[in-house]
């Protein structure tokens, strides 16, 4: 009887053969394409943990365009875990990652960042808290002048304070015009201050 032959095992299908792999997986291949890819698609499909596994990839990540790709997908999962794994990114030294995480958190719909930044308003560390001011500022939510308000009343940093009026007059809040004069007040010797008061009274004045 002739010997049968053993069937070779099928080869494995090429990396760009269609054949679909796991997004959460493909965030740690070694090719900076696969990872972006990755990225963009729990983007738009999110499974279960997505948000842990992007900010994870983040904090190692040194591919710009992966980190793009990354904070891009965060912003547009836009759940209150996706923003709250983008806060840490604001104490980073790297000042890119830093501003692009804040912008990200900024392109959230402002009932979902809103409550991850607000936290940082009382934190003890003023860039921290002048980064909340300016990511607060430019949502659209209704609290966002009494916000800004309670910074200028209470917060005892000359700079933060100073951020809370440019943020408040960037978002044409004059019902808050009340807490500038407050300001003025704190911070009495303060050039600058008196300089930012007053040009917040005047952008008012000419809308």
């Amino acid at each position: 009887m002739g010997l049968v032959k053993k069937k070779a095992a099928p080869p494995a299908p090429p990396a760009d053969s269609g054949v679909a792999r796991d997004p959460l997986a493909a965030l740690e291949d070694a090719d900076a394409a696969v990872r972006r890819d990755a990225a963009h698609g729990l983007g738009h499909s999110p499974p279960p943990g997505a948000e842990a596994a992007l900010a994870q990839r983040l904090q190692a990540e040194g591919d710009a365009g992966v980190r793009e790709a990354i904070l891009t997908a965060l912003a547009r999962i836009a759940t209150p875990a996706a923003a709250a794994v983008l806060v840490p990114f604001l104490d980073r030294e790297d000042a890119a990652l830093r501003n692009a995480a804040l912008e990200s958190l900024q392109q959230m719909p402002a009932e979902i960042a809103a409550p991850a930044l607000l936290p940082l308003l009382d934190h003890g560390d003023a860039d921290l808290r002048i980064f909340a001011v300016q990511g607060l500022g430019i949502l659209a939510h209704p609290d966002r002048a009494d916000w800004l308000a309670r910074v200028m009343e209470r917060d005892g940093d000359v700079n933060v304070g100073l951020a809370a009026v440019e943020a408040l007059a960037e978002a044409g809040s004059p019902e808050a015009l009340s807490s500038l004069e407050t300001l003025a007040r704190r911070f009495p010797d303060d050039a600058f201050v008196a300089f930012a008061v007053d040009a917040a009274r005047s952008s008012f004045r000419g809308r």
